[in-house]
């Protein structure tokens, strides 16, 4: 019920057009149950009786009043159908703005979750919550609360027609209408959980298809297709298993409601022709009570298919709202400061982080300073700690401990989008958008000028092979770029980062997934962006660093070397040995050889 009532909430902002629909609904409803009362009027009127005194200029002809009876039927139904139609129009509308507003809420939310939300979950899961989960939530506003209220107000204005011709057949259904709302019950009972493992197990299914389809080219070079086929075919199975056992429920439960239907059928029927046989009942009103039954448990069929709908529905909410009510991990304070323009000064006080409570800390009492201006080469084996550097910088995460200022500025304080404006990362995964390349490189700054645009390529060495393009600018570079090579899509990026013109530049090993005839020109282009401005430049090769302001080592999450090339070049400790070894030298300065010792005695 909280779940429904939830959902209800989405109804307020169209509260007025939900009511007008209900108003038709109200209006034309009763329009549309008044036919077998027309039936009783003609047979025991019109064929078995004589013609009643108030339609005095009818009563010489049967056939005028059988005419003028039937031309009100049809206009009593046109007038409704007309008034049907217009309220199902409406509520249409209101459901539809349902899904729309759950979406963008959904998709809001999701943007504000931290790095770690998504690292934890799929991305096939979370689009099957925020496309299929979502859809069936809209189908039970557009269709679910039309169907529950129309039925519903079937249900008792049927039920009052029936105990107005006969009170008697009134009360003898209870019992078999009390009979189907126990039955309802305990199939909700069991219904909502197998649902909602269904809702579970399609979003892991779809999480498995994306995935696959994003791997494809690894699938096939590696001839794994059988494999990736049986692995889909389990996911799907486990999906199929738990759709099946709720068919297996709705399968019982249908046939049960009609059994129970036809037994109130026999009790309404009987009872109208006992009451017939002894002359307090009409053959007219027999007639009338058999349509009315179809009326009467019509509803009642259809509530419990609006019933199976709400708890396919409620399963599906559940997991939209459990991803609306995620805790928002990097949140801005209530007082956040708003930065303009930041001189570039970085610190880190004392941090130390771990990605998760129970994981040892990646930084342990981590500690650096750069002046505005200057640019800090970050270097260190695999798995150091470098590339989290970054993360805390952009305020991506929150150490457990000790701080991270620019200019002075906690940026717990400073709000997370004034922050970011503030920098701009060329990472070693180039993400490009399936849009075109203009469209890529002006993400950086969304008001510049195609002049703009078109200089921020020339400083990234991407203008003369964006015009080779056969739609230059206008070229659409598929997703994720991948018509494009990976040195292209490097360079775009970079452009990207000339565009947004940050005073502080991050580079997550700018150049180690570009080709190398390729390789120079995105060095030289990098060269270009970080004059004059703030650089953290993470990279495994030590070449990238070399001219850097500073050059921190960490290793094992702390910080063992910071200097100038020269300083720990001279000090001949991790780094020398590392550079002398990438760079093919011996420590004496000498070409590497196949018989030349390695360059370090012990593991760096």
């Amino acid at each position: 019920m909280n779940t429904l009532a939830r959902i209800a909430g989405y109804l307020r902002p169209y509260r007025w057009q939900f009511a007008a629909g209900l108003l038709c609904l109200l209006l034309g409803q009763p329009l549309q149950l008044v036919n077998p009362l027309f039936w009783r009027f003609v047979v025991d009127e019109v064929l078995l009786g004589k013609s009643p005194p108030f339609i005095e200029w009818f009563h010489n002809s049967k056939v005028g009043l059988l005419v003028g009876v039937l031309a009100l039927m049809f206009l009593v139904q046109l007038v409704g159908a007309a008034i049907s139609a217009l309220h199902g129009f409406i509520l249409g509308v209101v459901a539809n703005r349902i899904g729309y507003d759950m979406r963008n809420e959904l998709y809001e939310r999701l943007q504000t979750l931290s790095l770690r939300f998504f690292h934890d979950s799929r991305s096939g899961d979370l689009l099957s919550r925020a496309t299929g989960d979502v859809e069936q939530v809209t189908r039970l506003a557009a269709n679910g609360v039309d169907e529950l209220i129309g039925s519903a107000l079937q249900l008792v204005i049927v039920w009052g027609i029936v105990f107005w011709m006969s009170w008697q057949v009134a009360v003898s259904l209870v019992v078999p209408m009390t009979l189907v709302a126990l039955l309802a019950w305990r199939f909700n009972k069991r219904v909502r959980p197998l649902y909602r493992a269904a809702r579970d197990r399609m979003g892991e299914l779809s999480a498995k298809i994306q995935e696959n389809i994003a791997g494809i080219g690894i699938i096939k070079s590696f001839a794994r297709e059988p494999y990736e086929q049986g692995r889909v075919e389990n996911s799907n199975r486990r999906h199929y298993d738990k759709a099946i056992e709720a068919l297996r429920l709705r399968s019982v439960f249908g046939p049960q409601v009609r059994v129970v239907g036809f037994l109130s059928n026999l009790i309404m029927l009987g009872v109208g022709a006992y009451f017939v046989m002894r002359g307090s009942f009409t053959v007219g009103g027999l007639l009338a009570l058999r349509a009315y039954w179809h009326q009467l448990f019509a509803p009642i069929g259809s509530l419990a298919r609006v019933n199976d709908r709400v708890q396919r529905s409620a399963a599906a909410a559940d997991r939209v709202f459990a991803v609306m009510d995620h805790p928002v991990e990097i949140a801005d304070a209530p007082d956040a400061v708003e930065l303009d323009r930041v001189e570039g000064a970085i610190s880190f006080e004392n941090v130390s982080f771990a990605y998760n409570d129970d994981h040892e800390h990646v930084l342990t009492d981590f500690s650096v300073r750069v002046d505005p201006g200057q640019a800090l080469g970050v270097v260190g084996p695999s798995g150091a700690g470098k590339s989290t550097l970054l993360g805390l910088l952009m305020r991506l995460y929150d150490p457990q401990a000790g701080y991270v200022r620019i200019d002075g500025h906690d940026l717990r304080r400073v709000s997370q989008a004034s922050l970011r404006r503030q920098m701009a990362l060329v990472s070693q995964d180039p993400f490009l958008f399936n849009e075109t390349i203009r469209e890529n490189i002006l993400f950086g700054r969304l008001e510049a000028t195609d002049e703009e645009i078109f200089e921020a390529a020339r400083q990234a060495n991407a203008h003369e092979f964006i015009e080779a393009c056969l739609d230059g600018y206008d070229t659409v570079v598929g997703e994720r770029g991948v018509k494009l090579s990976g040195g292209q899509k490097q360079r775009i990026c970079i452009a990207r980062a000339f565009l947004a013109n940050p005073r502080i530049l991050l580079l997550d090993e700018a150049t180690s997934a570009v080709e190398p005839e390729s390789e120079a020109l995105i060095q030289a282009a990098l060269e270009r962006l970080t004059e004059g401005r703030t650089s953290v430049i993470v990279s495994h090769r030590l070449s990238m660093v070399r001219n850097a302001d500073q050059i921190l080592v960490i290793r094992d999450g702390r910080a063992t070397e910071q200097g100038t090339h020269n300083q720990l070049m001279a000090r001949d400790d991790w780094y020398a040995r590392m550079y002398r070894m990438q760079m093919g030298e011996t420590p004496n300065g000498q070409p590497l050889t196949a018989t030349t010792p390695p360059p370090f005695s012990r593991d760096p």
